[in-house]
């Protein structure tokens, strides 16, 4: 599905490849959060066992661990090596999210400060998320559009 479709609630939903660099650098990103994980793992385990025999414990941290790294790895590899990535959206009267489920950001157009709108997307940043949301270039003057209408009128929109 990559022409955008109106919903029986008046929301719209589409599917849009997304750029691969740009797939990539943010499965980079999110690939950190594993050796932090494996670090608090082992500071809280050596926190918990001060005093005590570490050696006799020290198999409850590593398996940890070992499960986050089996997991983990080849899920963050299987991402980065995506050829052909795509994102899902959902565009409302109030906010576009983009992703699936749990991975989903929502942009709020109330709490947006900043939108950037080039040919192949549209950038909207807050003060804690940037979202940027692919279209298809069939879509891209009405989804333009919807969101500009939508943003307060301080946002600072740039045109690339």
């Amino acid at each position: 599905m990559n022409r955008i479709t109106q919903n029986p609630d008046g929301s719209y939903h589409w599917e849009c490849p997304i750029d691969r660099d740009f797939h990539r650098k943010s499965v980079r990103k999110g690939l950190w959060s594993v050796p932090i994980f494996c670090a608090v793992m082992i500071i809280v385990f050596l926190v918990a066992s001060h005093g005590s025999n570490m050696r006799e414990n020290l198999w409850i941290p590593l398996l940890v661990i070992a499960v986050v790294l089996l997991i983990a790895l080849p899920l963050f590899y299987l991402m980065y090596s995506a050829e052909n990535p795509h994102e899902e959206y959902l565009l409302t009267e109030e906010y576009v999210k983009s992703g699936y489920s749990r991975s989903a950001i929502f942009s709020n157009f109330n709490k947006t400060t900043e939108a950037v709108i080039t040919a192949k997307y549209i950038e909207l940043a807050g003060p804690h998320t940037t979202n940027r949301i692919y279209v298809p270039a069939e879509d891209m003057v009405f989804v333009k559009n919807f969101i500009l209408k939508r943003l307060p009128e301080n946002v600072k929109i740039r045109y690339n």
